[in-house]
């Protein structure tokens, strides 16, 4: 019960920004955002079966899929895949399948994917470290995680800011995390970090986190 509590309070929210844009106002509000999704999508191996969680918009699918021969994104909301799926349409984007799925509860096997990537999404949840376990869970071993987290606690004054916008927006922010907790955090769920650095472009006024990480040994799931 309580768990789908949570899933209607977070598709409501997210549902409401899927309707209204969501995909030109990530673009617009960070510069530095077609610089990521190139980086990213630089990130992941020609040819490999590709999981993107949360993916909104589908922005971040639609450009990995430039490299993968199969990506499957999902995302809590909806009307974020509906958009998604429009976008992939309109540039006749076949290798892509989209769902809407709860990240706490992936529906897919074990060991499957090559790499799963997690776009600006994890500060956002409640439990992070549930939607970790899952994607471990789906990533083959020696499989890659790559991860953005916007960087709220890389500045004093945004950690301040952030509940007074959360309060008057209602904008799901859980987590400010600077760059080691961030690290820390995907370390903890059974990752090794290969990479972690800062992202940001002069004109946006926070940073981006960007993670690269492994799943290495045995797979320990049943």
């Amino acid at each position: 019960m309580q768990d789908n509590k949570r899933i209607e309070k977070e598709r409501k929210f997210w549902d409401r920004l899927g309707s209204a844009g969501y995909d030109q106002l990530t673009e617009k509000q960070w510069k530095i955002y077609p610089s990521l999704l190139d980086k990213i999508a630089g990130d992941v191996d020609a040819g490999k079966v590709v999981l993107v969680v949360a993916t909104g918009p589908g922005l971040d699918a639609l450009k990995i899929a430039e490299r993968a021969s199969k990506v499957y994104a999902v995302d809590i909301s909806e009307p974020m895949i509906a958009v998604a799926k429009k976008n992939a349409a309109e540039k006749e984007i076949k290798n892509i399948e989209f769902s809407v799925e709860d990240a706490y509860a992936l529906p897919f096997d074990k060991d499957m994917f090559d790499t799963v990537v997690c776009n600006a999404a994890l500060h956002n949840m409640v439990n992070p470290q549930k939607a970790l376990s899952e994607i471990r869970r789906v990533l083959k071993p020696d499989g890659r995680l790559i991860a953005t987290i916007v960087g709220i606690g890389e500045s004093f004054k945004f950690k301040l800011v952030m509940p007074i916008y959360k309060f008057f927006t209602g904008f799901p922010v859980f987590h400010k995390l600077n760059l080691d907790e961030s690290a820390d955090m995907v370390a903890k769920s059974g990752f090794t970090i290969v990479n972690k650095e800062i992202m940001k472009h002069p004109e946006d006024k926070m940073p981006l986190i960007y993670i690269v990480a492994e799943k290495r040994g045995k797979n320990e799931e049943n």
